[in-house]
């Protein structure tokens, strides 16, 4: 189960990753769309700004695409199960993460592309984090 909050900022993603590859800028897509420029941005940022069905259906048609491709697939929400502990693979280890973390953590890891290594803060070892 995915809350509501992980929705919409998987869609708001989505939406800013489609509007930018059209080269279209917000202000651009709040023209067309007839929404506000703050409301957009708001969709885009992670601010947890909900929308109805039908305004997910104008943006949409506005960036050329359906509202199917701007709802996340089950491997993209998968990030979001993530166990939120960390375990020492050395000395056993272990700590819980607070989920906020994960989640900055695997956007880190999506935008470089590069493994995330932590400190072990009893061993002092590397800890790939997965």
């Amino acid at each position: 189960m995915y809350s509501d909050e992980e929705l919409y900022n998987l869609i708001g993603e989505k939406i800013k990753n489609r509007r930018k590859s059209l080269g279209i800028t917000q202000e651009k897509l709040a023209e067309i769309t007839h929404y506000s420029l703050s409301f957009i941005a708001n969709i885009e940022s992670k601010t947890y700004q909900t929308f109805s069905i039908t305004a997910l259906n104008n943006i949409a048609n506005a960036l050329n695409t359906t509202i199917l491709n701007l709802i996340p697939k089950d491997g993209e929400l998968e990030k979001f199960k993530t166990n939120t502990k960390i375990k020492c693979e050395y000395c056993n280890y272990d700590t819980e993460i607070p989920i906020e973390l994960i989640k900055l953590m695997h956007n880190i890891k999506d935008i470089t592309n590069k493994k995330i290594k932590l400190t072990c803060p009893k061993c002092h070892k590397k800890i790939v984090f997965q």
